[in-house]
């Protein structure tokens, strides 16, 4: 515990808190009740846990099975289309054959000679015929199953002359809704024939030939193919070929899968469905896709049939068996925890009434266990601190008896101790109090109080030689303070006088120099007006005259610069002589302070008494002596 780290104190104090908050008091009193209450919460957490993973399983399996019928129809649907384009191409194909287009007498045997050739190598084909369309009627031109030149009217393929043919090019093939023709299902597939006006191929296949290729190989899963119109087109039984596909509700898929022409997704599924009689009697999953043909007006769906029972099997069964283990989980940590807890509670109850009886007094009784784990460890440690106490209590008879006359020896010495406490109290206040005269005395009894005395005595001796010192040279200070002071002013007295000096002597040079300036001016002007009139009076010689006049000029000049020159030096020693009268003001008034500092110093030093001797040959150590004259020592 002491090596843990604080924070980790903290946090294991507030979640005790928590728990403490939470949990009442009678169950934190009973172990039993805790354990169980654990138990209870492992068992609903395994539940939970259980439950959420079964439901997690389940419902993935089951998008599993939805997405399969979604595969599964759009497989179906892609065959039906396939086998619908495959026909397509080959009714297309027969019908360029230039045999079909000929109109001769002798041609019906060559034209129905050529059909059966055909319908033998179609796989499916029911039967071939070659019709023309007139406003007299429909009639066929020849075929190996049919008579020739027979109006359809008056045979089986009656509907034929209601199949719309108008404005079909050579590449088109018209297919049409499924008809019952007295021996099965077929579907007609109809082109016109090349080269030849009104007149078209049909050839009509097997419907239960694509039924069987659509079946699952299950009984209970089936496949249909349903129009818009709700009539069973395609289905595995012959019977069911041409019904109505149940009532307007079963009708749901097919109204879905009109919708999803153009969205983009190809196939849907209905997961849980029904029941519908007319489909089904009990709930089914459907999946449904779209028949898309191009060049074709079809509009089928694929619809795929299964009971949910089946569909949903496996995913019935992870839910049932996931419950189970879920359910077994739960028992099995009931079971085993509350063998566990059974077990420990019997052992803590056990030893805490061996606790109570050491806790009586009772170090006598035997605390044992046969377990080796936790609890018998603390079984062991139970013993050890049993035998623990019973030898800290003999050791502390012994003890409380030696304590007894070492009492007594602690009473005479606190006595001693509290006596010469008082009087060592005593001088160290007058001490206190300025009187560093007095001393401690020793008297042998007690080492450490001689100690204290010694030390003490030796501490006051040197304050006392410091304090003389200190006073002296406080005194000492206030006396050169004073000397200092009166020299500054002295010299800074003189540093005005000197600076007033150098400013006259400034001022007069600058007059003088003017005056200079002037002169040399006026000269200037009297040169100039000899020159002129020499200019005038050739006779007169005026050259020498004129050469003395420069020379005075330049002269003249030469005064006023060093006039300028002079007068400059003046203004520098004047701003120096300034300059030095400021510092000496601020030496001056540090030379007042620190004599004021030395004086309230000293004041404070004469509170104390000492020996006038005290300090005055002290050597290294402070102030030391030269002469008559102490200094400080640097």
């Amino acid at each position: 515990m002491a090596d843990q780290p604080r924070s980790e104190v903290s946090r294991d104090d507030g979640f005790s808190s928590v728990v403490r908050a939470v949990v009442p008091d009678v169950v934190r009193r009973r172990y039993t009740l805790k354990f169980a209450l654990i138990l209870l919460i492992m068992g609903i957490t395994v539940g939970v846990i259980g439950a959420t993973a079964t439901g997690m399983l389940s419902s993935e399996v089951e998008n599993n099975v939805e997405q399969e019928y979604e595969d599964l129809a759009t497989q179906q649907a892609n065959a039906v289309e396939k086998w619908v384009q495959r026909n397509s191409v080959s009714v297309k194909l027969a019908s360029k054959n230039a045999v079909l287009s000929r109109t001769d007498p002798s041609a019906r045997y060559d034209i129905r000679r050529e059909l059966a050739t055909t319908g033998g190598n179609l796989y499916g084909a029911r039967s071939t015929y070659v019709i023309n369309r007139s406003e007299a009627g429909t009639r066929i031109v020849a075929s190996p199953q049919f008579p020739y030149d027979v109006d359809v009217s008056q045979t089986s393929r009656h509907w034929i002359a209601n199949v719309s043919l108008t404005e079909m090019g050579v590449a088109d093939v018209r297919v049409t809704d499924v008809h019952d023709v007295g021996n099965g299902p077929v579907i007609a597939f109809i082109s016109p024939i090349q080269n030849a006006p009104n007149r078209f191929l049909v050839i009509e296949y097997d419907v239960n030939r694509l039924a069987r290729s659509l079946e699952q190989g299950r009984s209970s899963r089936f496949t249909q193919v349903v129009d818009d119109e709700g009539t069973v087109q395609v289905a595995s039984g012959s019977s069911e070929i041409l019904r109505p596909y149940g009532s307007e509700a079963a009708q749901e898929p097919l109204r879905r899968a009109a919708a999803l022409q153009g969205s983009g997704e190809s196939a849907g599924v209905i997961a849980r469905f029904g029941p519908h009689p007319e489909v089904l009697d009990e709930e089914y999953t459907v999946g449904f896709a779209p028949v898309t043909v191009q060049n074709t007006d079809l509009d089928w769906t694929v619809v795929v049939h299964q009971p949910t029972s089946e569909a949903f099997a496996f995913v019935e069964a992870i839910s049932l068996y996931g419950r189970l283990a879920t359910v077994a989980g739960m028992t099995f940590i009931v079971l085993i925890g509350a063998a566990i807890g059974l077990s420990t509670t019997r052992s803590i109850n056990r030893l805490r009434h061996l606790a109570e009886q050491l806790q009586a007094g009772d170090l006598d009784v035997d605390v044992h266990s046969p377990r080796i784990d936790s609890i018998g460890e603390l079984y062991g440690a139970f013993d050890d601190m049993r035998a623990s106490l019973k030898r800290q209590i003999e050791e502390a008879e012994q003890a409380r008896e030696e304590a007894e006359v070492s009492r007594a020896e602690a009473v005479q010495m606190n006595a001693y101790l509290q006596n010469k406490a008082a009087e060592y109290s005593e001088t160290m206040r007058e001490c206190a109090a300025g009187d560093l005269t007095r001393r401690l005395e020793t008297d042998g009894e007690n080492e450490a109080m001689d100690r204290i005395a010694t030390e003490f005595n030796a501490m006051v001796e040197e304050l006392e030689a410091t304090t003389a010192e200190v006073k002296r040279f406080a005194e000492e200070v206030e006396e050169a303070g004073e000397v200092l002071q009166t020299s500054s002013d002295s010299v800074r007295v003189t540093s005005e006088h000197v600076a007033d000096s150098v400013q006259a002597i400034s001022d007069d040079a600058y007059d003088q120099k003017e005056r200079l300036e002037a002169v040399a001016e006026e000269i200037d002007e009297v040169v100039d007006a000899l020159v002129d009139y020499a200019d005038d009076h050739d006779e007169v010689d005026f050259e020498e005259p004129l050469t003395q006049f420069n020379e005075i000029v330049q002269q003249v000049h030469g005064v006023a610069t060093t006039s300028q020159k002079t007068l400059a030096e003046s203004e520098l020693v004047a701003g120096a002589a300034e300059e030095q009268a400021a510092e000496l003001n601020e030496v001056s008034g540090r030379a007042q302070e620190l004599t004021r500092n030395a004086r309230a110093l000293g004041d404070v030093l004469d509170t104390f008494e000492v020996d006038a001797d005290a300090g005055a040959d002290r050597g290294e150590d402070g102030l030391r002596t030269n002469g008559d004259s102490p200094e400080p020592e640097r």
